[in-house]
């Protein structure tokens, strides 16, 4: 049966089938004909006929037929292997590079490429232990090893061993000259977390302390700072912490806003959470600062007051989210014809929010309504920020 696979799948066999065909010819010819050496040409075309025909398993199960692994052959073994882990055929690269490596007559540096392969197939089979073992070896033999420390810190992020991912890190980070410095925060305050959970708020806070030495800038610390002191009822500290977020990430500040305003409550400071408010709400003006000074507004005052405070910042800054909390605001003093419109207005305000994604990732577009510290779509670390415009913050 003719498999349909596409013509840029099936060039790099053809390219393969033309080095092997280069390598027999260089072959040196024997004295006389062997009945072997007719074989070898009559498999050789038929593999090219495959090919033509499109059917390249058939094709590849010649050619690596035709090939005795040796120190010539190697390189284009680990290149089948290859194409083999990239259609997805992931046990025959495994099988072809696994017998590379079995050859004891290959030297170092050809295995070690083999070894490098077979790692990576072993990590698309997801079998992560035996990948991890082999990109071990290789360090342990000074090779590929920027690429080997890498793929370990793919495993080690994959199975949450945040402890071993931080080592990985900070050998990757001297390996390579490049700075690692925001993911082992992030890892430091996944250790943070864990511990936080569990009710070890000491040590998540010394975790969260290790967090913000290596990245100073981490607004994930600031704000598990922020949560652990406020569970602990020093909402002193917690303050300190959440107001760090605007010098580290000012588009992040809407995450801290809501419980930086329930500690100044529970510290009776009334007079900062309204100069806070303003502060935030003059320099960034986002929509969750309007929405919170419009509540304060509410408290102090009245309903009309905070629906003309919310209309005033509408002509300046159009959101739904804005004109969402118009309309339920104005329903509590509307009646008659103008209160069944608002909630028309409403129901329709309602449907445009509903499915809206709040959060979008800088790097692949991936959006969602929760926040994620790492994309779940590229695996970016902080990458993940509120959506901005009419729509969003």
């Amino acid at each position: 049966m003719i498999d349909n696979t596409p013509l840029f799948i099936v060039l790099p066999f053809i390219i393969i089938a033309f080095m092997l065909g280069v390598f027999l010819g260089r072959r040196k010819p024997e004295k006389k004909p062997s009945l072997h050496s007719y074989t070898l040409s009559s498999d050789y075309f038929k593999g090219l006929n495959f090919l033509l025909n499109e059917q390249t398993d058939k094709a590849i199960d010649v050619f690596v037929g035709m090939l005795e692994v040796g120190e010539e052959t190697v390189d284009t073994h680990i290149s089948l292997g290859n194409l083999y882990r990239q259609r997805g055929e992931v046990e025959q690269a495994i099988k072809i590079h696994q017998n590379v490596i079995a050859k004891p007559s290959l030297s170092l540096a050809k295995r070690n490429d083999a070894l490098y392969e077979l790692a990576k197939d072993f990590m698309n089979a997801g079998l992560l232990d035996r990948a991890e073992n082999l990109f071990h070896e290789l360090i342990q033999k000074q090779s590929n090893v920027p690429s080997a420390l890498g793929y370990l810190l793919s495993i080690y992020q994959q199975e949450h061993d945040w402890e071993q991912a931080i080592l990985i890190a900070k050998k990757l980070e001297s390996a390579t000259n490049e700075p690692y410095s925001q993911q082992v925060a992030h890892f430091y305050c996944e250790l943070a977390l864990i511990n936080h959970n569990a009710g070890h708020s000491q040590a998540a806070l010394k975790q969260v302390k290790k967090a913000l030495g290596t990245d100073k800038l981490s607004v994930r610390a600031s704000i598990l700072e922020g949560e652990i002191n406020k569970k602990l009822g020093n909402c002193k500290a917690a303050t300190r912490a959440y107001r760090r977020v605007e010098q580290q990430d000012p588009l992040l500040i809407s995450e801290v806003l809501g419980a930086l305003l329930q500690c100044y409550k529970e510290l009776n400071n009334t007079k900062e959470i309204k100069t806070y408010l303003e502060h935030v709400l003059n320099k960034y003006g986002g929509i969750t600062s309007i929405l919170l000074c419009a509540q304060q507004i509410q408290k102090t005052q009245d309903d009309k007051a905070a629906a003309l405070f919310i209309v005033s910042t509408l002509r300046k800054k159009p959101s739904i989210r804005g004109l969402s909390s118009l309309i339920d605001i104005s329903l509590d003093f509307t009646k008659g014809t103008a209160h069944d419109n608002l909630l028309i207005l409403q129901e329709i305000t309602d449907k445009l929010l509903e499915n809206k994604p709040v959060y979008q990732c800088t790097q692949c577009g991936f959006n969602g309504k929760s926040m994620h510290w790492q994309c779940p779509s590229c695996k970016s670390w902080s990458s993940t920020k509120p959506i901005q415009g009419i729509e969003g913050e």
